[in-house]
């Protein structure tokens, strides 16, 4: 029994990424729109993220929405040209793939059809994903 927790203890404290879903408003950002999900996939409650990477090759969230079951707006913040760190997405940065979160980990990256957009940041910008996969 306390080796079974000595192991469980470990893969936990070490084994698990932790994800950060701190975003910063930089008052720059773009709407992608998320009208259907694989409801094999994905459950009410779940997350679903953007990623951008810093120069270190850390990654930063970017954006998230909470998944209701219906159709979602995910807010992508881009980079606030004022500051001197790396904020957000810079312009023609791609903000594939889109995670899902489940219980504090990143279980799967899906795969994106689009309808209208593409899969850059732009300022300002939308693009519609018909479905996430």
């Amino acid at each position: 029994m306390f080796k079974f927790f000595i192991l469980f203890f470990f893969y936990n404290a070490f084994c698990q990424e932790k994800i950060d879903l701190n975003v910063k408003n930089t008052g720059s950002n773009m709407t992608v729109a998320i009208l259907e999900v694989d409801k094999k996939m994905i459950e009410k409650g779940d997350t679903l993220a953007v990623f951008y990477d810093l120069s270190n090759g850390e990654k930063k969230c970017g954006g998230y929405v909470i998944w209701n079951n219906d159709r979602v707006a995910l807010t992508i913040w881009g980079n606030d040209n004022t500051s001197e760190n790396k904020d957000g997405f810079l312009d023609r940065d791609s903000f594939l793939p889109i995670c899902h979160i489940k219980n504090g980990t990143i279980n799967k990256n899906m795969k994106s059809e689009f309808m209208a957009g593409n899969s850059f940041f732009s300022h300002n910008g939308i693009s519609i994903i018909k479905k996430l996969k």
